[in-house]
């Protein structure tokens, strides 16, 4: 049996059953409260880590829960991406391919970040296979191991809810070009596959209770942006079938009438288990607990960054740099011998082809043709300088991301409807990363106006870091880094 424990910001889900294949069955569901003030849009607060390692021992002694667990999270400290990489022939070669595909700069909100990857299974070309990377912020996942040492539980292994939920999910809904939408509090994720598919995924914060007319205008506004995105993309398959999950079945209903007369050709479904995944004494629950169900099938191949953070710890990093020293003196002692015989040989054939350059270059008419080649040399040298630097300008300022008084404007505005104070901190002009620091005493006030930059077209990413309490002027206060369209993309 595995345990699979899923945190979310209200509550600690724990499912305890077994994965063969496709086939899932559900032992045990066991569900309890977050503590308050624990964990904020997936992040661990300063402090709720003792508070979430006494829940943990209590629900594990409790339950008389035993065995290492499988942690499931959905976090801004946690991203997962598909790629698509050669059939290498074993885990390292794939880990060292997989680290040059993804340079760590590419991460701007990570400030130490882990990598990790499992597989998938074989891509379009035999010689392919299609794995899902994972990058973390390192001190997320001390955080983690720390929360469960405290509680005296092993942890196996740490992933992105979502992505093992997309690939679960895709199980459930045949050949249908269809959305899915996974509700968790106020995080809303939406799933798009093409003819069974999976192909595309995002998400979103949300302000709104189901039930509400304006839950059911958020729904159908998402809903449009996906076709809308799937026409961009040339996707020619109608998309027929929405699933939702994470809310009840009158709310769907509710949805289903609601999308019925501004989108008749659309089914809707409520969440139900198909035949392959079976829950033992209970009713179906995959609704409510779809990340930790998804937490059953942990992929067996692959280098996770449980393992990655284990690797790089300070003893491991000794051993490595004693070997990695060790090998190379080996070698070029063995070099240096072969070098030493080599160079005696060839110091007599220089000797004699010495002498004759000598006399070589004593004869007047060379000495003539030499000086005139130099001054040709570099007459051609100081030219192409000039073309190279001329080019590189050219093709710099095509794309230079500029920031002016109109994005400082935007942010300010966005802040001050939303009653945010914002520091601007710094930025960088190679990158077009625009770094602030927003603050608030009131923590949905910060979400409301992140959500605000979500919705401009003038940056192309908005990321952020995890919450702080400041007592000096008890505010909350966030790190945002936003990435501003590059100028081909602007004039698009």
């Amino acid at each position: 049996m595995s345990v699979s424990v899923f945190f979310s910001n209200k509550n600690i889900q724990i499912v305890v059953g077994k994965c063969n294949g496709r086939s899932i069955h559900v032992d045990r569901l066991i569900e309890a409260p977050m503590p308050d003030n624990a964990i904020l849009n997936g992040v661990v607060i300063e402090g709720g880590d003792d508070a979430i390692s006494a829940k943990l021992k209590e629900i594990w002694n409790a339950n008389n829960l035993k065995g290492a667990a499988e942690l499931i999270i959905n976090s801004p400290q946690f991203m997962a991406n598909r790629m698509t990489i050669p059939v290498l022939g074993s885990i390292a070669k794939s880990t060292a391919y997989i680290d040059k595909q993804t340079a760590s700069e590419e991460f701007g909100r990570f400030s130490d970040p882990l990598k990790g990857w499992y597989l998938l299974g074989k891509g379009n070309d035999k010689n392919a296979q299609v794995v899902v990377t994972e990058i973390a912020e390192r001190t997320a996942i001390e955080t983690y191991i720390k929360i469960f040492s405290k509680a005296g539980i092993t942890l196996n292994s740490v992933h992105d809810g979502v992505s093992l939920a997309t690939e679960m999910l895709g199980t459930c809904i045949g050949s249908t070009t269809s959305i899915y939408m996974i509700r968790d509090a106020q995080n809303l994720v939406t799933i798009l596959y093409e003819k069974g598919k999976y192909y595309y995924n995002s998400t979103r914060r949300i302000f709104q209770e189901p039930g509400t007319p304006e839950f059911t205008s958020e729904i159908k506004s998402t809903i449009s942006g996906i076709r809308q995105f799937a026409n961009s993309q040339r996707i020619t398959s109608a998309i027929t079938d929405v699933y939702f999950a994470g809310i009840s079945n009158d709310d769907v209903g509710q949805l289903y009438r609601a999308l019925k007369e501004s989108d008749p050709d659309i089914t809707v479904h409520a969440t139900a288990a198909p035949s392959h995944i079976r829950f033992g004494k209970f009713d179906d629950k995959l609704s409510s607990f779809i990340y930790p169900v998804a937490g059953l099938c942990i992929p067996s191949t692959g280098f996770g960054v449980l393992k990655a953070i284990r690797n790089n710890s300070e003893d491991y990093a000794r051993r490595k740099d004693l070997i990695t020293k060790s090998i190379p003196l080996l070698i070029l002692s063995a070099v240096l011998l072969i070098v030493v015989i080599f160079l005696g040989l060839v110091s007599v054939r220089q000797n004699i082809r010495l002498r004759e350059l000598e006399k070589y270059n004593s004869d007047p008419d060379v000495y003539e043709a030499v000086s005139e080649y130099d001054a040709l040399v570099t007459e051609a040298g100081l030219i192409g300088e000039k073309q190279g630097g001329a080019n590189l300008l050219e093709d710099t300022l095509a794309t230079y991301p500029v920031p002016d008084i109109s994005v400082n404007n935007a942010i300010l505005e966005a802040a001050k409807a939303e009653k945010v104070n914002v520091e601007f901190n710094a930025y960088d002009s190679s990158s077009g990363i625009f770094a602030i620091t927003a603050s608030s005493g009131d923590v949905e006030n910060i979400n409301k106006f992140i959500a605000r930059l979500l919705g401009m077209d003038i940056f192309e990413n908005v990321d952020y870091t995890g919450y702080e309490w400041n007592e000096g002027d008890l505010t909350w206060s966030i790190k945002v880094t936003t990435t501003l369209v590059a100028g081909d993309a602007r004039e698009e």
